[in-house]
Formats: C-alpha cells, sequence, structure tokens
C-alpha cells in the first residue's frame, strides 16, 4: 500500500497527484466513493453500470471497462434502473 500526503482546500477537495491517478487508472472526470472507515477515508473508483433487458427479457448490467464487478455495483445499478421507470 502507497501513502501519500494530500492537503484539503477550503471547498473540501484533494487534489491526488498525476502519478498516483495513473497508477490507480483514475481519469478526469470519474467519480470516486468515499467510504468512511474505523481507520479513517477510503476511495473507490466507480465504473459506470447500466441495466439493459435482454430481447427474452432478462435484465443484463452493462460496463463501460468490462473489468471485474463487484456485487454492490451491480445492485447500485439495478437500483438506478428501477428509479428511472
Amino acid at each position: 500500500m502507497t501513502s501519500v500526503q494530500v492537503n484539503v482546500d477550503r471547498q473540501g477537495r484533494v487534489v491526488i497527484p498525476l502519478r498516483e491517478r495513473e497508477r490507480l487508472g483514475i481519469a478526469a472526470g470519474g467519480t470516486l466513493e468515499l467510504i468512511a472507515t474505523s481507520e479513517g477515508v477510503l476511495l473507490e473508483p466507480r465504473r459506470p453500470a447500466d441495466v439493459r433487458i435482454a430481447a427474452d427479457g432478462i435484465p443484463l448490467i452493462v460496463i463501460e471497462d468490462a473489468g471485474p464487478i463487484s456485487n454492490q455495483e451491480s445492485l447500485d445499478a439495478i437500483h438506478r434502473d428501477r428509479e428511472r421507470q
């Protein structure tokens, strides 16, 4: 695990150094989820996922980067789809 010191500005923004963004694959405009833990703060990249209905009526979860997806990301996509309906 790498440790990098960053500052928080008056508006609550934190700048992740370019070297770390490149190493972690965090692109400009990407979304991070802030998770409060007993040890501090954890930032995790969020990947866009969408739910589509296949021709046979089965819901499909489509992920832009086609990498592994967590159960929570699947559930979040399903909930967003239900809210749109």
